[in-house]
C-alpha cells in the first residue's frame, strides 16, 4: 500500500501545483500499475471526491461557488453520472470490451488534455451567454464522461463555464470544483456498489493526498504555475497515446 500512499501525495500534490484535474491523472496511473480500467475509474473518482471536499469548503466560505450555476449544472450532471456510471458497469462485465475501454479512457484522457492545454495557452472566452439554459443538457453529458471514465470532468466543466456564464474567474473555478466534487461522490458510490473499486486503495491515495494537496499548494507560490501545467498536459497526452496504442493493440 505504500506505493498507493506516494502516489496519492504525488497526484494531488500536482493538482495543488497545476490544478490539472485527478482523475485525468489517476486513471491511466493506476492502469499502467495493473489495475483493470472499470475499478481504475471507481478508485479515481473516490480519491478525487475526497480531495475536492476541502478545496469546495474553502471556496463556498469565500463566495466563489455560484449555488444557481451549480444547480442548473447538478440538473443534468447528476443524471449523467448515474447514468455513466451503470453504462461502464454493464460494460464491464463484458470481457471482449475491455479494449474497447482502455481506448476509450486514452482518448479521454488525450483530448481533455490538449483542451486543458487550449486553456492554458489561450484566453478564448466565446459570447454565448444567452444560451444559459441548455447548461443541463450539456452537463448531463459531462455526467455521463465522468460517471464512464472519471477523466477529462473538470476541463469539460470549465469549458461550459466559461462559455455559457459571465461567472469570475474565481467563481469559474470554485463552481467547477464543487460540481466535480459532486459528481464524483455519487459515481464513486455507484462505483463502489457495483464492486468497481477499492476502499483500501483509495484511503492509502487520500492519506499521501492530504499532505501533497497541502505541498502543492505551498509550492504554486514558489514554483511558475503555467510552465508546470503545459509540462504535466504535455506528459499526460503522451501517457493517454500510450493507453489508446496499448488498447488498439
Amino acid at each position: 500500500m505504500t506505493k498507493f500512499y506516494v502516489l496519492g501525495f504525488c497526484i494531488a500534490f500536482l493538482i495543488g501545483l497545476t490544478g490539472v484535474g485527478g482523475g485525468t491523472l489517476t486513471v491511466p496511473i493506476l492502469l499502467f500499475l495493473g489495475i483493470e480500467p472499470a475499478v481504475a475509474v471507481g478508485v479515481a473518482l473516490g480519491f478525487s471526491a475526497l480531495i475536492k471536499i476541502p478545496s469546495s469548503l474553502i471556496y463556498f466560505i469565500r463566495g466563489d461557488i455560484n449555488k444557481r450555476i451549480l444547480l442548473l449544472l447538478s440538473l443534468g450532471g447528476i443524471p449523467g453520472v448515474v447514468a455513466g456510471s451503470f453504462l461502464l458497469g454493464h460494460l464491464s462485465r463484458k470481457s471482449h470490451l475491455g479494449s474497447f475501454l482502455l481506448l476509450a479512457i486514452g482518448l479521454t484522457v488525450v483530448l481533455s488534455s490538449l483542451l486543458n492545454l487550449w486553456f492554458t495557452l489561450t484566453d478564448h472566452r466565446l459570447p454565448l451567454h444567452r444560451y444559459l439554459r441548455w447548461l443541463p443538457a450539456f452537463s448531463f453529458f459531462i455526467g455521463v464522461e465522468v460517471g464512464s471514465f472519471s477523466a477529462g470532468g473538470g476541463a469539460l466543466g470549465s469549458l461550459l463555464l466559461l462559455t455559457l456564464t459571465k461567472l469570475s474567474p474565481s467563481e469559474v473555478v470554485g463552481t467547477d470544483i464543487a460540481f466535480g466534487m459532486l459528481l464524483s461522490l455519487i459515481g464513486g458510490g455507484i462505483h463502489a456498489h457495483q464492486g468497481m473499486s477499492d476502499s483500501r486503495l483509495i484511503l492509502a491515495m487520500v492519506s499521501g493526498g492530504i499532505l501533497g494537496a497541502i505541498g502543492g499548494a505551498y509550492a504554486c507560490t514558489v514554483i511558475p504555475k503555467k510552465p508546470a501545467r503545459v509540462f504535466l498536459l504535455v506528459w499526460l497526452i503522451f501517457v493517454g497515446s500510450m493507453v489508446a496504442v496499448r488498447a488498439v493493440r
